[in-house]
């Protein structure tokens, strides 16, 4: 995979968040958290960024029981509501790699910087990784998400 691959200490993130079990209907997720944080300003401000968490590794547990968070990074102070709730995700390094990708591309993109990861001798932190996207990827000209995918190392 054509990527930019780099070790960055990254600081706290604090971001709303949509908690949900398996890849199937996903984008109802983001659709809840952005149908939640427009009508409060949070998407507004150009800090803003969309992303992902894995609580657990596709190798280990089938597609459909994977749970992850769709999240929202925001300098903004805000209540949790309902499905809506905080998620700190902690400061530390990490192996941060820049993709160009369609929607397609995420499990080969994931596999590449797992692989360049051991390959490297970095050993994963115990730590989630995520997503940060950069882009609407319906607004791209070639339907591509333009994402930081991150692995916390030690």
């Amino acid at each position: 995979m054509n990527a930019k691959i780099e070790i960055k200490e990254t600081h706290e993130l604090t971001t709303t968040r949509v908690t949900h079990v398996g890849l199937i209907g996903i984008e109802n997720a983001f659709e809840k958290l952005t149908k939640w944080a427009i009508p409060k300003g949070l998407i507004k401000n150009s800090e803003a960024k969309m992303g992902r968490v894995f609580y657990d590794s596709f190798k280990v547990t089938a597609p459909d029981k994977v749970r992850m968070s769709v999240f929202l990074t925001t300098n903004d102070p805000f209540e949790a509501e309902g499905e809506i709730n905080k998620l700190t995700i902690h400061k530390g390094k990490c192996i941060v790699g820049r993709f160009e990708i369609t929607p397609n591309e995420f499990e080969k993109s994931w596999t590449s910087l797992f692989i360049w990861m051991s390959e490297n001798g970095y050993k994963k932190s115990p730590e989630n990784p995520f997503e940060i996207y950069h882009n609407d990827y319906r607004e791209h000209p070639e339907n591509k998400f333009i994402v930081d995918l991150n692995i916390p190392i030690e």
